[in-house]
């Protein structure tokens, strides 16, 4: 079988969307015969982590500030204008178009050549835009989200999503009756080790992430108002740290009132996780799967977050590792919960593997695949 997988995301660094490509990006190259892989491509963000067999087409952003600005109220948030010259004679069996936004022009492109589509949806695309945009580029990226959403669920051969929550987001906006939406959920983007760190006696709670973007921003600083006092209510001797990409002058201000810790931009986020007892993840905004969770629950770490966070990890509720709120009194609730609760970090790691190994989601799609004829 030979794919085309075609990327919005820039294939360098640790980010949830970057992260999560890399995983399609190998699980189908573990599947395909052949494989070429478009991506785009800037000065510093050489990909990483990327099978070797697959062919490289690095794709350049050539236009001036200005045609980008139209081009996003035309619709082309992607720079794959001209995809019968970056793909050339080649004849793909399958096209895998990450992102909804990858599909604008692309989607047609490839069902005229008779080539079966497979779309991957991060998340649904409206919820991400309206608690993500700027006040200048909302409304064009609303309307176009929406469009290349709908259109990519009802032409696509096979619709892919990270959460049971956007199946049933984009199967009610979009779906007119369509079955061929389907859960993949998200995995690690090769096979790697977990160490279990010792117990830390310590009330140590973290929480990562990028601590610059608007959805954690918009979180945290109302979350750090009015939820961690309720925190050191419940663990009189907690600490905190917040640790990830860009915090703001303005965040790490009102964490230093507030006695909170925070370590900008980490090398390494293993050290940092070694030191935890807990992990938090107060985001409520935003859709689709926050992959920061996995930190936690990565490491055997019982994780506490918001509902909108936990979309993606349902077996962990059950499991007792994860623990769920939506307002302060059950965040209260939550963390009695947790602290009067015995946690084994082993059993939580086993749960891990199972659900977000680079096999257990190589064999999900396989069995998606084989089910709806492509593979």
């Amino acid at each position: 079988m030979n794919i085309a997988f075609i990327t919005y995301h820039y294939l360098h660094g640790n980010g949830g969307g970057i992260y999560a490509s890399r995983a399609y990006i190998n699980a189908f190259a573990a599947i395909a015969d052949e494989m070429t892989l478009l991506f785009p491509m800037k000065q510093g963000a050489e990909p990483e982590g990327i099978d070797k067999k697959v062919r490289l087409v690095p794709v350049w952003d050539k236009r001036s500030k200005l045609k980008k600005g139209l081009d996003l109220y035309l619709g082309w948030r992607n720079r794959y204008k001209h995809i019968e010259t970056l793909i050339g004679k080649a004849h793909f069996d399958v096209a895998v178009l990450d992102a909804s936004a990858t599909t604008h022009g692309v989607l047609n492109y490839f069902k005229k050549q008779g080539t079966r589509v497979i779309t991957i949806h991060h998340n649904f695309q409206y919820d991400y835009y309206r608690d993500n945009a700027s006040i200048w580029s909302r409304f064009p990226l609303l309307y176009w989200s929406q469009y290349d959403e709908r259109k990519a669920v009802l032409q696509s051969d096979l619709s892919l999503t990270l959460t049971v929550a956007d199946k049933q987001l984009l199967k009610r906006h979009y779906g007119n009756g369509k079955e061929n939406i389907e859960v993949l959920g998200t995995f690690e983007y090769k096979k790697k080790e977990h160490p279990v760190y010792p117990n830390v006696m310590e009330d140590r709670f973290l929480i990562t992430g990028n601590l610059g973007a608007t959805q954690t921003e918009d979180s945290i600083f109302p979350w750090i108002k009015d939820y961690f006092p309720v925190l050191k209510e419940v663990f009189p001797d907690a600490s905190l740290t917040l640790a990830g990409r860009s915090p703001s002058p303005r965040l790490c201000h009102l964490a230093e009132q507030n006695g909170i810790e925070v370590i900008p931009s980490p090398v390494e986020m293993l050290p940092i996780l070694s030191k935890a007892k807990y992990y938090i993840c107060p985001t409520s905004l935003g859709g689709g799967l926050k992959l920061r969770v996995m930190d936690g629950l990565s490491t055997g770490l019982p994780v506490v977050c918001h509902e909108v966070s936990a979309r993606g990890y349902e077996a962990f509720i059950d499991s007792g590792s994860l623990f769920v709120y939506n307002d302060i009194a059950s965040f209260r609730t939550q963390l009695k919960k947790l602290r009067d609760t015995e946690l084994n970090k082993d059993s939580a790691i086993s749960l891990y593997e199972q659900i977000f190994s680079f096999g257990s989601g190589l064999e999900r799609l396989k069995k998606l695949l084989q089910k709806y004829g492509i593979a």
